[in-house]
């Protein structure tokens, strides 16, 4: 990936996207700044589905404790974020009940094949009045609507052939979880209460084409019309333990 960001091409769309956005705030630094907003010296912090880094690595070194999970057992040996790595499902979490006051997870609720499951355990390990920030795709944009219409199979190889991804962070998407409708219903379903939630764009997915580049640019300009803000890429949402 780092290989495609430096590019010449991809700085020459970057270059675009800042003349366009001067200002723009990117979903990462939104999802980071939801977590220091959480984190206060005495939480107990989750990252379900932690992987090798986190977009939030200095804010949840501030935790009191911090406990990261993954079904990757070379994900986690590389991990120096947390303090405590376990190899878990985020479907069968193997903490004690209300063990949490926050739990955060980046890009992994777009890979969940039964996301009822994880929104019972998030709900279990949770305090009351503890809190999930979850930062993932958003199933309505056209990049998830074009994976979805992939066999599984070949998501991960287009993954590594056009975005240049490598091996470790491709694997299989549902979007099963990945509308802010589907959202509340699974968070009211687990005893959570979906309290915020908001979209933010990217068109860097089309940045290897520059003629694709521009038509990501002219979306991006159409959806942030407010009743079309739904078919940005990025979904941001915080949940909180009723």
């Amino acid at each position: 990936m780092s290989d495609f960001v430096n590019s010449p091409r991809y700085r020459r769309c970057q270059a675009r996207f800042d003349r366009w956005y001067p200002d723009f705030h990117d979903a990462g630094s939104r999802y980071r700044d939801l977590v220091a907003a959480a984190v206060k010296p005495e939480t107990v912090l989750l990252d379900l589905g932690c992987g090798r880094m986190s977009l939030a690595e200095d804010v949840i070194q501030r935790a009191r404790q911090s406990i990261g999970v993954d079904l990757d057992l070379d994900d986690l040996r590389y991990n120096t974020t947390v303090a405590q790595v376990l190899l878990a499902s985020g479907e069968a979490l193997p903490f004690a009940s209300a063990s949490f006051d926050l739990l955060i997870s980046q890009w992994v609720v777009e890979h969940l094949a039964h996301p009822e499951r994880v929104f019972c355990e998030i709900s279990r390990v949770l305090r009351d009045g503890g809190q999930a920030i979850l930062f993932t795709t958003n199933a309505l944009n056209y990049v998830p609507c074009t994976s979805r219409l992939m066999p599984i199979v070949w998501q991960s190889g287009a993954l590594r052939r056009w975005l240049k991804r490598p091996e470790h962070e491709s694997h299989p998407t549902y979007f099963r979880a990945n509308t802010w409708r589907r959202l509340a219903h699974l968070a009211q379903t687990a005893g959570l209460e979906l309290i915020m939630y908001e979209y933010v764009g990217n068109p860097f997915y089309l940045a290897f084409s520059p003629l694709l580049f521009w038509g990501a640019l002219l979306y991006e300009k159409a959806t942030d019309l407010s009743p079309l803000r739904r078919f940005k890429l990025y979904l941001l949402a915080t949940l909180r333990k009723c």
